[in-house]
């Protein structure tokens, strides 16, 4: 993400858009500049000389800072090298002469014990533009082109009041982007809309007028929704004192930088095992499909004909409440895998399909209720 000094948008008639940037040649022009500097001052004096939109260069620039590995100090370490320096100068009055300053610098350096040396290396570093480029970013111009589009739209949605995205039925991408919503405890409320789920993201005080709070959380959600293979995003965004919507999709967007769903890698071994057991025998979906529940998003484990299986390992109190209390209301065929040390009684009772395990489900304890549906496949 770039500053918003360094936002490029046109706003027209109530609606915002960013200024996309579709030549790659300012992009390769900035990481040149960036691999011939020895420090962060060196390089952005070279983009200064390019003489571009200072907005444009400022942006690019900032995506290659973030990404480039930069010398890191001792920041307190400076600081008292800095005083001790300053001490001395005090001490010695007005240090004009070089060798006068050699003397400040010999003496701030006794008093710390350190090599003169490494307190002049230190004294200069309070300045960012000192600091080394170790190792510049590893990018081609496409891949910084396609960042800093996607930072555009991500710096606007800092202002963003709300955000609304339309996403396929994809299990993997939605379980990232929901566990990318709590990480970032933000809201969401979800439905079915045209065979597609419409998931609306807020922040939990936005009643109390203090949704802008949230506009940087919100766009880190961005690469996320640009990873499903169409999608379209709308927000309301404030710049100033006035309120402009943004709308945006795969099919208008320019190449963006996504965040793919994480590596296909079951949530325990339970499951693991259960599906490697149950697969011998019958076909069986893993993260089916999306299901909403009252406006929730509820994957479930497992499915097998029309019945879907949840595996209910061993969690917290809390967690296994509002867990029954999302499965019951799914309305679908639904047999629930629950280990027994937790408050069976509880789940045998409230629940017609449940089958205790202990450390792992067993084949010939859940084949009953699953033959029928392996038929129907």
């Amino acid at each position: 993400m770039i500053p918003l000094d360094y936002l490029r948008a046109v706003r027209r008639r109530g609606e915002v858009k960013p200024l996309y940037l579709s030549d790659e040649s300012p992009a390769a022009a900035v990481l040149e500049a960036v691999r011939r500097s020895a420090t962060l001052g060196e390089f952005r004096k070279a983009v200064e000389a390019l003489g571009w939109d200072r907005k444009l260069a400022g942006g690019l620039a900032h995506i290659v800072e973030q990404l480039a590995k930069v010398e890191e100090v001792d920041t307190r370490l400076v600081a008292k090298v800095r005083l001790e320096v300053f001490k001395a100068s005090a001490a010695a009055g007005y240090a004009l002469a070089p060798e006068d300053r050699e003397r400040v610098f010999q003496a701030a350096a006794a008093k710390l014990r350190m090599d003169v040396a490494e307190v002049k290396r230190l004294f200069s570093k309070a300045y960012e533009e000192n600091r080394a480029i170790l190792q510049p970013p590893d990018l081609t111009p496409g891949d910084l082109l396609r960042l800093y589009n996607l930072s555009l739209i991500q710096t606007l949605l800092f202002k963003s009041l709300w955000v609304r995205a339309k996403l396929p039925n994809d299990p993997p991408l939605v379980k990232t982007l929901v566990r990318a919503v709590k990480g970032l405890r933000l809201m969401y409320t979800a439905e079915e809309a045209g065979g597609q789920l419409a998931l609306h993201f807020d922040g939990p005080a936005s009643a109390l007028r203090q949704t802008e709070r949230y506009g940087t959380r919100l766009a880190k959600l961005v690469p996320y929704i640009a990873a499903a293979s169409s999608w379209s995003l709308e927000a309301e965004v404030k710049l100033g004192d006035r309120i402009y919507h943004f709308r945006e999709s795969s099919q208008t967007a320019p190449p963006l930088a996504s965040k793919p769903p994480t590596a296909d890698e079951f949530d325990s071994y339970v499951e693991q095992e259960f599906y490697r057991q149950v697969s011998r025998v019958c076909p069986v979906e893993r993260e089916p499909e999306v299901l909403v529940v009252e406006g929730r998003v509820y994957i479930p484990d497992f499915k097998i004909g029309d019945l879907y299986i949840e595996v209910v390992g061993f969690w917290t109190p809390d967690y296994l409440r509002r867990k029954y209390e999302k499965v019951v209301k799914v309305g679908k065929p639904l047999l629930v895998l629950v280990d027994e040390e937790l408050a069976m009684s509880t789940w045998k009772q409230l629940l017609p399909n449940v089958v205790l395990y202990k450390g792992r489900p067993r084949l010939e304890d859940v084949y009953r209720y699953i033959k029928p549906h392996c038929r129907r496949q």
